[in-house]
Parts: C-alpha cells; structure tokens; sequence
C-alpha cells in the first residue's frame, strides 16, 4: 500500500510541476476558449467542413431551442437501465445546446444547457448498473464539456452553478466512473472509458489529487490504456472488432487533449504511444494488410485481428491529427487517409467532430516526468529456489536446473482453489514490488488439465490467498486468484481458460503494492493481461515461483521452464540470441517511412534494414538501442519508390533471423477532391435526396434516385472548369436499404463530359451501410468522373449514401527546419538539467539527445517537445552529459545544434 501511496504522491507533484499554476483551464474539457473562437470564425467564413457540421448538428434535435427536458431523475442506471436514455438525451442536449451558444451568441441557447444541467444537479443522486462507468466515460466530452463551456463562457453562470455541478460530478458520477473501485479498472474500452469520465470529473471539479490519480492509472494500469497496448500500436481491443478499439483510441485521445488543456502532454507518453495506435487502427480500417500478435485484454484473447471497415471515427482521429501532425510536425499518414474517407460527422452518434477539426495548431504543452513502474527483473535465475508439495500432493515433487533450464515435476489433484490447492511449488520468498518471468517450454500431458504454472503465495498453506497462470497441454493458459479484496467483474473474472496458438508460452506475474496482474505473450514481451486484483492487507513479504500440477494425484507430471526470472534472484546464463521481432508495421509518409516493431525478449538493439526488392539483399541502414521506443523513421527514401524492411534483434549472442518483411511506398498523402464543386445524376427522388448528397460527406444524408428510376442509371461529378486530378480512388458508402444498393457498376473518367473511358469495373459488389474503398490504376487527369451502375440487389431505383473521389495531395511539404541555436544546460539540482535553446525557424516541435561522451553516440531521451526547453530527470549524480537538439516539422529534421555539456553534481552548490 506504501507503495501505491507513494506512486500516486510523485504523479501529484509532477501534475503541479506540469500546471505551474493553480488554477485550471476553464473551458478546456478539452475545448479552451482560444479553439472554441477558432471554430467560431471558420463557421462564420462558410469554410468547410466547419460549416457543414455546424449546420448538421443546428439541424439535431438536441440543439432545438425546443427541446423538451427528458428528465430529471433522481436514480440513472446502466445494465440494468433506469432512465438512461433519458440522461443521454439530456446530456447530449447540453452539450449541442453550450455549442449553439458559443457559436451563434444567443443566450436562449446557454440558458436552455444550464436549466437541464442544473436540474440534473439538484435532483440526480446515483448513477448505478453493472455497466455506469461505460455510459459516463461515452458522454463524458457531453456532460462536462457543455457544463465547461458554460462555466468559462457565458455570463449567466454563476459560482453557485459550479458549486451545485461539482457537486454532481464529485458525488454521483465520480463513484459512478469507479464503480469496481478507486484503483481497480475493465478491460480495455470499459478502463479507458472510466478514465474518460474520472478525468473530466477532476478537471471541472478543480481536483489536482483526483486528476494526478487519474493521470497516474492512465500510465500504469495493466488492464487498459497505455499498458494494454503494443509499440506496433495493436491494442487490447484490436482482436474483438474495429468499433471498440476505436473506443479505446478515443478515450485516449480525448484524456490526452483535455490534460493538453491543463499543459500536460500526455500525448509524448511511451514514445508517442497514442499515434501508433491511431495509425494502427486507420491501417487496417483502411483495408490494408496488417500484421497481428496475440494480445487482449483481461476478458478475452484474441488470436487474430478483427476485420476492419468501420464507418465511424472522425472524432478520435481529428484529435490524434492535430496532436502529432500540427503540433509535433511528424506524420501520420493512415490517420490521414481516414479520416478523409469518413464523414464530417455521423449523425447516428451525435458526437460534432467538427470542432475538432485544425489545418493549424499554436498550443504546447509539457511532458511528464518518466513514470517509475517496476523493471523487469534482468538476471536469470539459476538457483537459490526451494520447493514444497503444497497440499500434501503425492508422489513428492522434484526440481532441477540445467543448463537454462528448470525441470519441474508435480502431482496434486488441482490449483484452482480457493481452499484446497495442490501441487509442487518451486519458490523464493521476496519482499515489495516483485516479479517473476518464464517460459513454458513444455508440459507433460498427464491430464488435459495438467498445468505449469508461475505462482505467487501469501503462505504454503493450500488455503493461503495466492494467483498464478499457468499453461495446458490443450493449448490453454489458465489463471485463477484467491483472496483477492476486490477484482473487476468479481469471482466471475477471478479464474478463466483461453486458447492459445502453442503450447510453448510466456507468463508473468507483476506485485506493484497491493495490486497483482498476470500477463501471457506469445515472444516474452507482448504482454496480454489476463487478471488484476487487489489485496487487502497483503504482506510485504510473499512467495514467488514456479508451479506443477499433474491434475491426478498419485502421478508426476514433468514441466520444463526457460528464461527464468524473479525479482531478487541471483545467477548468470550467458546469453542466447535473440528471437526476430513477431510483427513489424511501415507506414507510407512523404518522403519518410515510420517504422514500428514489437520488443524481442533479450535484445539489447535492433538492426534496421532495407532493400528495393522484396527478397532482399537488405542492407543495415539503422541500429536502434532496445527500449528506444521500438521505433524508427527512415528519411532516406524518396517518393513513389517502394522498398521493403526487415527487422533484426541483436544482443551480445548474436543477432535474430530477420522479421517478416513490411513493404511500403512512400507517397503525399490521398485527399478527397470532391468537394466545391457540381453533382449530377439521372434521376433524384426529390430536393432533399438529390445527387449533392452523395458528395456532402454527411453520414446522415443520401442521394436516391426514386423507386421507379430503374435499376440501371448514373451518378457523376464536375471538378471545375480550371480543375482536374488524376483519381487514383474512390470511395462508396451504402444505405442499410440493400435492395437499392449497386451491385455492379463502371467507374468512368471524362474531360467533355459526353467521351467516357471506364477505369474500374466491378461485378457483384455486396455490403450493406458502410463504407468500402476502390484502388484503381489511373494516371490521367480528367475533370468529370461518374459511377455507371449496371444493377442494383434487386430494387427498381439506386440509393447512394456517399460518393466521394481521392486523388495524392500537391500540396508541398514545408522544408526541414532550421537547427536549434543557444543551447544551454543549467543544474537547480545535482539530478537534474534544465536545457534552453532558440526557437528555430519552421520547428514545430524539438527532439532532445544526449551521450554520456560528446562523439555520442546519442539517443533521442524525448521526442515532440513542443517548447523551446526541457527538464532532464533522468540522470545520474556525479556524471558528466552532453546534449543535442534537433527541430521537426512534417518535412523533417533539422540538423543537431551543438553541443551542451552539463555535470550532474553530487549535491546543490551554489
């Protein structure tokens, strides 16, 4: 517990460090004032796509001067639900409603949000149901960002309107976000979704604690946001389907830019984290290959991607946009092109993405300290382990190490407790934050239920609260905890059985505190969660090990155990070479390729290689200290050229065989050219259904053609009379009408509009209300281009949702900034630096390296500083540094400043 307190106290002081000042940013939940006034002038010029949203959310119902209040209630419930609908209403009400205001300036619209708010806030007094903190964390940008908005603008509101809200927000839904307990978080979506709605809670409420506790979980957690990612940027929901890993994006994209309001950047987090996952998502969304590890959450594992095509997504995706493309001048490419395909906003979800839309970002905000979590123990363990039948398991057990190896053999009748546990018991007692890594290598099939298991233990006794996670012969990992004070989901998630693809795996069990997790991984670092619980009163003292069970007492089953380590353990096994890396992703930037991989247990540096032919030869053009970020960007590459990567893990043994090869072709990014300018169709149903609906990007209107216009016609579009763009895809969205939709068609170009030359043709085309992107092979320009459709499913008429055509960007990419100059250290402590420099000229953001000599080699320490200094943490007393800093924009890198030398005193002197 000492342990936990401590952790959350460093967050506290580093979020003060962060804010500088006492006062929080209102509004800022995440929208500021400044953002707010920039959306206002967009709208007010027509410019798009700020108008459109505007005008489809001013046409909603929520944000009618007539809207009717659906409640109050004094009970709101979710699973089961008790006037949820309702609440939602209502919420979304005052959200549309605090926008209308800010826009417009009526003052009708402002009092109409805070009469409904405050009713809520005099009469609501629970948010209950098995599910609150879902339902909170999806409308937490409606009910505290309306409630910000009105607060921070408009003049009605008063002090005691913030006093009756955050008391709201502090008693009712702020237990409502935890519902499972203050430390304790779902899985995946449902943790971040509860962090969504914790953060915006202790922002409104001006709670430091609260938000450095949120802060705190966003960082360490195993069970979702940052933890329950990988560098590939895969995520826990990543196997289950597109729409909830959207959720968890999102929820990470709207905690990092309401902390972006409040100065912290959380958005630099493991290495930029949050784009990784973005990009990862817009990737596969897009219907590009993608490779996939193993991984989950800790209610599922999911052993192969989810199918992508998801028709939603603008909202997350404007903000990750903005975070790393105009604030941190790096690229994002998949982000791009999907966020281009989608539409300005889905009027099915209500969510007014267009406020979040930017061509230009000023703000800066700084990062956080480097979060303390325990290392993983590094040296194996060859010895010094003890063994024990617990429960009285007959035959007695056995235990030998050889070579790399422990050799376990256990009977016992089984492990799955709580109170009769049996099984041998290979173990070392250790103290604190502990943990223990190994891989199963084999398990003697004694039973289909024999396991071999790494454990930890109050006591020996076969009743003692303890955890494990095991491996079966029927390629399962199994887990159970017992004695657990308080686990997600309770005794139903406490023990479960999931497949695996091999019945050679990797288990880990982390003590942080009073909190347990168990892990599995298919290469020793691709760490899925399987269980988080907390203990109550759970000793400083507790026993780690390896455990057998053959699941038939009477007879031994024999396990063998690699890569052995346990915190405090002691022994040397020289080292063996590393395995290649399971998933290596590149990504197509302009006249740059980001490349991400996940770690290889062992490395100690990744070679970068590259070739122009698939099969290679491929040539190191990189080598990249592990724990670096498992990242790289190549700069070396030009435009419309593709080349191929391998990855290789290295340490002292030698290096792996190379990682399956990511081809990618760098290129300016696709746009969507079908806007400004003329629609046209053979027939259209009536005004509202004509053919510009199908080029609005509006979710909610459609282009029909009428019941009776025949199966076969057309729908076109002309580019301009000085306009034309070598088309190289579009993009069709159908209704949910099936019937009506095309089924077969010709995709035309034409400069005369009477002269057609078919680029595409497609046959027997089937999906229903989604979205689905055609590649073609085109390289000439043309100004009128049309779908030709030959038949519908059936229906006498065509129904087309949206029609929209993307031709490559000809906007130029800036130059490469210039070089950061007047680089100076300074020393307020004898374990830190302060470094300053010069703005440079085009920087939008600063990378800082740093060697311990000053020929280096140096190593990026912080990417994406988005000031001009920075405060070095993470160093020794006693030791000399040398620093560099480089500028970036979306065109590059600028050249290093010169170099700063800074030693780290071993106390202040003045």
């Amino acid at each position: 517990m000492k342990n936990v307190i401590a952790a959350v106290a460093a967050a506290l002081i580093c979020l003060c460090h962060a804010l500088h000042a006492s006062a929080f940013v209102h509004p800022g939940l995440p929208l500021t004032r400044s953002e707010l006034n920039r959306v206002k002038a967009r709208i007010r010029a027509g410019d798009q796509p700020w108008k459109s949203g505007f005008n489809a959310m001013a046409a909603d119902w929520h944000s009618k001067l007539n809207y009717r209040m659906q409640g109050p209630f004094a009970d709101v419930s979710r699973n089961p639900n008790v006037h949820l609908y309702q609440w939602e209403n209502d919420m979304q009400a005052v959200y549309n409603q605090s926008l209308m205001w800010y826009f417009t300036g009526n003052a009708a619209y402002a009092r109409k949000a805070a009469h409904i708010l405050l009713a809520w806030a005099r009469t609501q007094k629970k948010f209950g149901g098995m599910e609150s903190d879902l339902d909170l964390g999806d409308f937490a940008y409606r009910f505290a960002g309306g409630a910000d908005i009105l607060r921070g603008t408009w003049p009605g509101w008063t002090p005691a309107d913030t006093a009756a809200v955050k008391h709201l927000f502090g008693t009712v839904y702020w237990p409502g976000a935890f519902n499972a307990g203050h430390n304790i978080l779902g899985p995946a979506n449902k943790g971040m979704l509860a962090l969504s709605a914790a953060c915006a809670i202790a922002i409104f409420n001006d709670d430091k604690a609260r938000l450095a506790h949120v802060i705190h979980l966003y960082r360490t957690q195993a069970a979702t946001a940052l933890r329950n990612t990988l560098p590939t940027g895969e995520s826990g929901e990543s196997g289950r389907d597109q729409g909830h890993a959207w959720d968890i994006m999102k929820s990470m994209a709207f905690i990092c830019e309401a902390c972006w309001a409040q100065g912290i950047d959380l958005y630099s987090e493991d290495n930029n984290r949050l784009l990784a996952v973005g990009e990862y998502w817009a990737r596969v969304n897009s219907g590009v290959k993608t490779p996939f590890t193993p991984f989950g959450p800790i209610d599922a594992y999911y052993l192969k991607s989810a199918a992508g095509g998801w028709p939603h997504g603008r909202l997350a995706l404007n903000m990750l946009y903005d975070a790393y493309v105009l604030r941190k001048g790096l690229q994002a490419p998949y982000i791009q092109m999907r966020r281009s395909e989608l539409p300005i906003d889905d009027s099915s979800s209500n969510n007014n993405s267009f406020v979040f839309y930017r061509n230009s970002a000023h703000s800066s905000a700084q990062p956080l300290p480097p979060v303390r979590v325990p290392p993983a123990p590094a040296e194996p363990v060859t010895g010094g382990l003890r063994n024990f039948d617990i429960g009285q398991a007959l035959p007695r057990g056995q235990c030998r190490y050889h070579n790399g190896i422990w050799t376990v053999k256990g009977a016992g009748i089984d492990i799955w407790g709580p109170r009769s546990d049996s099984c041998q018991f290979v173990y070392k007692p250790v103290e604190g934050n502990c943990t223990i890594i190994a891989k199963v290598d084999s398990i003697q099939r004694i039973s289909v239920h024999s396991k071999a298991a790494v454990m930890i233990r109050e006591s020996m006794r076969p009743d003692a609260p303890s955890a494990w996670i095991a491996v079966t012969p029927a390629k399962l990992y199994e887990f159970t905890m017992s004695g657990w004070s308080n686990l997600w989901g309770g005794s139903y998630f406490a023990k479960a059985g999931r497949a695996i693809p091999m019945s050679s795996y990797w288990l880990k069990i982390e003590r942080i505190g009073d909190m347990i997790t168990l892990f599995v991984s298919p290469d020793g670092t691709s760490w899925g969660t399987a269980c988080v619980g907390k203990y109550a009163h759970l000793p400083y003292t507790l026993y780690l090990g390896l455990a057998v069970c053959s699941h038939h007492q009477g007879r031994l089953a024999a396990a063998q155990f690699s890569h052995v380590r346990i915190t405090g353990g002691v022994g040397f096994v020289a080292p063996t070479r590393p395995e290649a890396p399971l998933a290596v992703v590149a990504d197509p930037g302009s006249r740059q390729v980001p490349l991400r991989w996940v770690k290889s247990f062992g490395a100690t540096a990744y070679l970068i290689k590259r070739s122009s032919r698939s099969g290679g030869p491929f040539r190191t053009i990189a080598t990249i200290p592990a724990g670096s970020g498992e990242s790289y960007i190549d700069r070396s590459v030009v435009n419309g050229k593709r080349y191929h990567y391998v990855v290789v893990a290295s340490n002292a043994a030698g290096d792996s065989g190379p990682s399956s090869v990511a081809s990618v072709l760098p290129d300016p990014p696709l746009v969507r050219v079908s806007k400004h300018g003329i629609a046209a169709a053979y027939a259209q149903a009536n005004a509202q259904q004509g053919p510009d609906k199908a080029f609005d990007n509006l979710a909610g209107t459609q282009w029909f053609s009428g019941s009776h216009a025949g199966g076969r016609g057309w729908i076109g579009y002309d580019l301009g009379a000085e306009r034309r763009c070598v088309v190289t895809r579009y993009d069709i969205t159908n209704t949910n009408a099936l019937a009506f939709n095309p089924k077969s068609w010709e995709f035309q170009g034409s400069n005369d509009g009477r002269h057609w030359i078919t680029l595409d043709t497609r046959r027997n085309e089937s999906f229903r209300g989604g979205l689905k992107s055609f590649s073609i092979h085109n390289t000439t320009a043309y100004r009128f281009y049309r779908l030709k459709i030959t038949a519908t499913h059936g229906a006498d008429g065509i129904q087309l949702a949206g029609f929209d055509l993307f031709a490559k960007s000809k906007i130029p990419l800036p130059p490469a900034p210039w070089k950061p100059t007047a680089l100076t250290a300074s020393r307020p402590s004898g374990t830190q630096v302060d470094l300053k420099w010069n703005t440079a000229h085009g920087a939008v953001s600063y990378n800082v390296e740093r060697s311990t000599t000053p020929r280096g080699p140096y190593v990026t320490i912080i990417r994406g500083v988005t000031s001009n200094m920075y405060r070095d943490q993470r160093i020794k007393a006693g030791r000399t540094y040398y620093y560099k800093v480089r500028a970036m924009n979306c065109g590059g890198i600028s050249r290093p400043s010169a170099v700063v030398e800074a030693k780290a005193l071993a106390a202040w002197t003045q």
